[in-house]
């Protein structure tokens, strides 16, 4: 049982278990404290964030996991049952996904061979952190008992699903987080899952002729493959400003990251120490006890999801005699058949068992691109992923990392290529800044791209997917990926000299886009598409990457301030609207009509009477935001290519696209274009329907029309959607009423630099709040904080934690 001791309780008396006192600091351990295998003291602060504090790496785990699972338990518990493919024997067919759960099985294996090819020795540092963090969260459990969990949508509690939990199942969730641009991306699990079949690779045997319709849509299918694989809402802002660019001389870090706002990952603040050894704050993933953003007293780093190549498909010749065999340099090598099983409830409660067989080559699963088009299932392929593997690697270099106290030490612990799939932007005390695309990249070297496609279809994927989708020749050994002499031990990534990277004391910056305009004034190029298919070299960039480059050189003649930096975030300008909205309302100016006829005309009018009083901005006071909204999206719907998120139709721009000036160009509707001008009527005459129908005035005030609906009442958002342009972005569904499901966005965030002093000055926010319990008071007291605009100044040094403490210091041990 889990008690709260007075400050009065006598030492000796204390529970050696868990224990909570009115001190600023836990006194000495009882005998059995000092015998315990794990200790760690937890002090929570503004808004609930706790501040986690032991002495070695398992009990810092320990305090994490338990403060973690006071707040989220249940959303870790979920994660895990679908990391380890049991969503549909828990949750049924619709609720859970079965074909996830096959996937993964079969991908990262049953949990003996899971943890005999992935779990690492158990005295490493990451290892002891991981077993601790399972301990704390079974104590809490302990402690507490399912019947006192959380109930309702995001809650477990008494459920059949919770139960205690081992460091496999943590690696296991840390290992489903890296391949989510990979093997867990849904087409490419889709694509492993369609290869399952006992008749797969049978030359075509039993499976339904393609269609009139199949061919003519196998260009556009592709197109949409591509733009999946590519998609950027889950995408980030990153600014780091060196001692060059900064009126402090030091240095200057704005993290912006663009995740889900529910579910496994959403972030989760802490601060974790190890006094003189470790001593970092920043945000996790649900139920991983990794601080992936964060900051220490002299380095500070953030990430922003790269568009680099993640996996490879290797297009294979079977053997005409037996369908699991093919050919590999002179001679065949035969396919690895597994089956797999897991557990589907049904809506009477009872279990059926399905099984499906998988089979594997030495680059790895087969697939079946039929999902994407029947025509595809011809090609049989195989998928190589760069993120299977080394995941007690990349703990490891995030611990290093955050022990860094020079920008020389934190790139030297970035030459593990542990990063999963981010760009890294970081700056240090001293005002020296980075920009890297130092994740897991396969080495496949230009030439390879030139000579290992020989197959036409290979050559499609690879023009219709802008080489999202690479397809090498599986027979020849010179398409197998290649090393670097730094590359990592046992794999074949690039190594850390090949990579696009850029140190400086000016500035780097990355909003998606690929390394090119890391520094626009000192652009990267020369390096191979693997690199960076989205926003690649020498091409459009994305509105967001513009916008966040202009608003650093407005500022840069003049220095810039930490305040500026933060005020970035804020000041929500709609970067599309600067580039066409006089244009729009010049062709309703020009357009006959009356506003108010249900004509497309006079439809538009209506759009423009609003537009025309609206001040391009998403803040809460704004007029008119959602009437820009959906007639941009609807631009984009029409125009917008399917693999780079811009506008590069012909003819649109009235200045087209310049690599020599990629910040102002492109920009401007070209208004002589009739084309054009029946576009613009009638995207704005689709946005009025849209807005009708969900009832939301087209003047209305922002704050009135997105707003987060969970809780009792609503509180109204500002930011918008990344697509406008929107630093901050915010991205919703309209539904009735205006934009209240919230799907991904602004989520934590922080705002760091340093003065003279040893503590660096911290801001951050975590605009979707702290817990998923709609009893904490922490589930909604950030995202009201972020409502007004505001930033919670983090107390990192001790004595700042200790006059920013709410409630008493909680010392658990076992």
């Amino acid at each position: 049982m889990r008690r709260r001791a007075p400050a009065s309780t006598p030492v000796a008396a204390r529970l050696a278990t868990v224990l909570a006192v009115a001190l600023p600091a836990a006194t000495s351990a009882t005998a059995n404290e000092a015998e315990a295998t794990y200790q760690a003291e937890i002090r929570r602060t503004t808004y609930g964030i706790p501040h986690v504090q032991a002495e070695d790496w398992g009990s810092l785990g320990y305090g994490f996991g338990y403060a973690y699972a006071e707040d989220n338990l249940c959303v870790a518990m979920r994660a895990i049952v679908a990391a380890n493919g049991r969503s549909a024997e828990f949750f049924g067919a619709e609720a859970g996904d079965p074909v996830a759960d096959f996937v993964l099985r079969f991908v990262l294996g049953s949990p003996a061979e899971f943890r005999r090819q992935h779990v690492p020795d158990a005295s490493t540092r990451g290892a002891k952190l991981v077993a601790g963090f399972a301990a704390g969260m079974n104590r809490f459990l302990r402690d507490t008992g399912k019947a006192e969990l959380p109930s309702g949508r995001q809650g477990c509690r008494d459920a059949d699903w919770v139960r205690p939990v081992d460091e496999a199942d943590i690696w296991r969730l840390m290992a489903r987080g890296a391949l989510q641009a990979s093997s867990d991306h849904p087409l490419v699990r889709q694509a492993i899952y369609d290869a399952s079949t006992e008749e797969f690779a049978t030359a075509g045997a039993n499976e339904p002729e393609p269609t009139v319709a199949d061919s003519r849509s196998l260009e556009a299918d592709i197109q949409r493959f591509g733009q999946a694989l590519g998609s950027a809402e889950g995408g980030s802002n990153a600014i780091a400003i060196g001692r060059d660019l900064s009126k402090s001389g030091k240095g200057i870090l704005l993290a912006n990251p663009h995740r889900p706002w529910e579910g496994a990952n959403s972030f989760y603040q802490v601060h974790l120490t190890i006094a003189g050894e470790y001593d970092v704050a920043g945000a996790a993933l649900q139920g991983m006890p990794l601080i992936g953003i964060g900051f220490n007293r002299d380095v500070a780093w953030t990430h922003t999801l790269s568009f680099a190549t993640r996996f490879v498909l290797y297009y294979l010749e079977l053997d005409p005699g037996n369908p699991q065999r093919y050919r590999y340099d002179r001679g065949y090598r035969d396919m690895e058949s597994r089956t797999v099983n897991i557990r589907v409830r049904q809506p009477d409660g009872s279990l059926v068992n399905e099984r499906r067989v998988f089979r594997r080559t030495h680059y790895g699963p087969m697939a079946d691109l039929r999902s994407v088009n029947p025509l595809l299932s011809v090609l049989k392929v195989a998928i190589r992923d760069a993120n299977l593997g080394g995941f007690a690697n990349t703990l490891e270099q995030y611990l290093d990392m955050g022990q860094a106290e020079t920008m020389t030490a934190f790139t030297e612990a970035l030459r593990g290529i542990g990063v999963p799939l981010f760009h890294t932007v970081a700056v240090d005390r001293q005002g020296t800044a980075f920009y890297g695309e130092v994740a897991k990249v396969p080495r496949v070297t230009i030439q390879q791209l030139r000579f290992c496609m020989g197959s036409l279809w290979a050559i499609l994927l690879q023009q219709q997917t802008n080489d999202a989708a690479l397809a090498l020749d599986g027979s020849q050994p010179r398409c197998a990926w290649g090393r670097d002499a730094d590359s990592p031990e046992g794999t074949n990534l690039y190594g850390y000299a090949a990579r696009p990277k850029y140190t400086t004391t000016t500035y780097v910056t990355n909003s998606n886009d690929s390394h090119w305009l890391a520094n626009a004034e000192n652009p990267l190029t020369g390096y191979p598409v693997v690199f960076g298919f989205v926003g690649r070299e020498k091409r459009q960039q994305q509105l967001r990457t513009r916008h966040g480059l202009k608003m650093i050189a407005k500022r840069a003649d003049d220095g810039i301030t930490f305040g500026e930096v933060r005020g970035l975030l804020y000041g929500h300008r709609v970067y599309a609207a600067d580039l066409v909205l006089a244009d729009v309302l010049r062709i309703c100016r020009e357009t006959p009509g009356r506003a108010g006829d249900a004509t497309a005309e006079g439809l538009a009018l209506r759009a423009c009477a609003a537009l025309g009083r609206w001040d391009r901005r998403v803040r809460l006071g704004s007029r008119g935001a959602q009437t820009f909204t959906e007639f941009w999206r609807n631009v984009r719907e029409e125009l917008a290519s399917y693999f780079t998120n811009v506008i590069d139709a012909e003819g649109f721009w009235a200045v087209p696209f310049d690599p020599d000036d990629p910040l102002d160009t492109p920009r401007g509707i070209d208004v002589g274009n009739p084309a054009n001008r029946e576009l613009v009527v009638n995207a704005l005459a689709d946005a009025v329907r849209r807005l009708d129908a969900a009832e939301v005035p087209l003047d209305a005030l922002w704050r009135t029309a997105q707003f987060d609906a969970r809780g009792e009442a609503p509180i109204a958002l500002h930011g918008g959607d990344g697509n406008l342009g929107v630093y901050g972005a915010m991205n919703a569904d309209l539904i009735h009423g205006g934009y209240s499901r919230i799907r991904s966005g602004t989520s934590y965030v922080q705002a760091v630099s340093w003065h003279n002093g040893s503590c660096p000055v911290a801001y951050t926010v975590l605009a979707n709040s702290q817990s998923a319990n709609p009893r904490s008071p922490h589930y909604r007291d950030q995202t009201a904080l972020y409502s007004r605009r505001a930033w919670h100044r983090f107390p990192f040094c001790r004595s700042q934690i200790a006059r920013a403490q709410i409630g008493e210091v909680m010392v658990v041990a076992e």
